[in-house]
């Protein structure tokens, strides 16, 4: 959601969609300014004390107990003047994830894009880029996205993945209304290397307007069509990731099976909204997301509830946040997801900060519709931790 302040590098990486990057943001230093071309630098460096799951959510791989995790996301922001209401942009970031890389201890390089775009601004004409980033629908979604570690579980839009590759993105804002466009093209990605489908295209669109200078209100959608080839070598595979939920619609084991190894495409559809008040990090921030997802090949709806509310101080205990949230997620009736998160982080200045977050399961049973095998690789329905530290620059 367009917010004046960027608690978090998405945050500025919507900026930039919206052609807002500037030396005013709240971190980041201008390297180079000549001649109507500037380059920014910005990135953080964290360390955190964190439990298995915890360590799985931000790896991709298991650690047998408690351990630390350190990490780094590098970015530069480029910006070109063509002509008069005329810029080229440019964002490229790295992090040191294994989220998405094939396999081995890669920890502490730079591997992994989060987001590669360039494009042009026209002001009031809108933003056109292309490459790698957010769809149009983490405008709805990213509106709980307040946590350091801690990731919602609820919506199923995060299932194939957070930033998209091989996209076409247009953001246009004006008179209190912002409209966010984007299309993927075929890509072999599609979420994380457990999930058994190409997508063979997807397309979002969302809408968001201010009401008064504190409320904010968006709708979205965000269609994915994907391709699953069911090759016999993927058999295992296709049925890990379709049988549970065939299952959950009646279908005997024997028909769950036969119907997995059939699945050859398949299509969902994401939408929802979110009402929000404030903006993070500046005194009180509230956001509700209620969403639903629809596959084509199930006969029900997901549907999705999340929740976030925090406070920053600003007097006599200034740069400290305390923050919760509550995510849950049904299928017919049956609670799939329900984690409530609590964070509690203190801002030493403007770069510097340390955190303690908490996500507890409250029962939900993810197992009914991902099956046994899913659930352990989407790390859900666990109660996690994580103690921090963390440099922005």
């Amino acid at each position: 959601m367009p917010a004046p302040y960027f608690s978090s590098q998405r945050q500025l990486a919507a900026a930039l969609l919206l052609g807002a990057l500037s030396a005013s943001c709240a971190y980041g230093a201008r390297v180079y300014d000549q001649n109507g071309v500037s380059v920014d630098l910005f990135g953080k460096v964290q360390a955190s004390y964190v439990d298995e799951y915890t360590y799985r959510d931000l790896s991709g791989s298991d650690s047998p107990e408690d351990s630390i995790y350190s990490s780094m996301r590098l970015g530069l922001g480029l910006r070109s003047n063509i002509a008069e209401g005329l810029d080229g942009i440019a964002m490229v970031e790295w992090d040191t994830s294994r989220k998405e890389n094939s396999s081995g201890d890669n920890e502490g390089s730079l591997d992994h894009t989060r987001y590669m775009f360039v494009g042009f601004d026209a002001y009031q004409y809108g933003t056109l880029i292309a490459g790698r980033g957010d769809g149009a629908y983490y405008t709805v979604v990213g509106a709980t996205d307040i946590f350091n570690i801690m990731e919602s579980k609820a919506s199923d839009y995060f299932l194939i993945g957070e930033q998209r590759p091989a996209q076409i993105m247009y953001a246009l804002h004006g008179l209190s209304w912002d409209l966010k466009l984007s299309y993927q093209f075929d890509s072999s990605h599609a979420g994380q290397g457990y999930i058994p489908v190409d997508v063979h295209q997807a397309y979002g669109a969302s809408v968001s307007t201010k009401f008064g200078e504190n409320i904010t209100l968006a709708y979205g959608l965000d269609y994915t069509k994907f391709d699953f080839d069911g090759s016999l070598s993927d058999i295992a595979t296709a049925e890990s990731f379709f049988v549970p939920s065939f299952i959950a619609d009646g279908y005997s084991a024997q028909e769950a099976q036969a119907k997995a190894r059939n699945q050859h495409v398949g299509a969902k559809v994401d939408y929802g909204a979110a009402l929000s008040y404030g903006v993070y990090g500046t005194g009180l921030y509230g956001a509700l997301v209620v969403g639903a997802t629809k596959y084509d090949y199930i006969a029900h709806h997901l549907y999705t509830i999340d929740t976030a509310l925090s406070y920053t101080f600003t007097d006599y205990i200034a740069g400290l946040t305390l923050s919760a949230g509550y995510g849950m997620k049904s299928y017919d009736g049956e609670l799939l997801v329900s984690d409530l998160t609590l964070g509690l982080s203190y801002n030493f200045n403007a770069a510097l900060k340390v955190f303690a977050e908490a996500q507890f399961d409250l029962k939900g049973n993810a197992e009914y519709f991902y099956g046994k095998e899913m659930v352990q690789d989407l790390n859900y329905n666990q109660d996690k931790f994580a103690l921090g530290a963390e440099f922005n620059f």
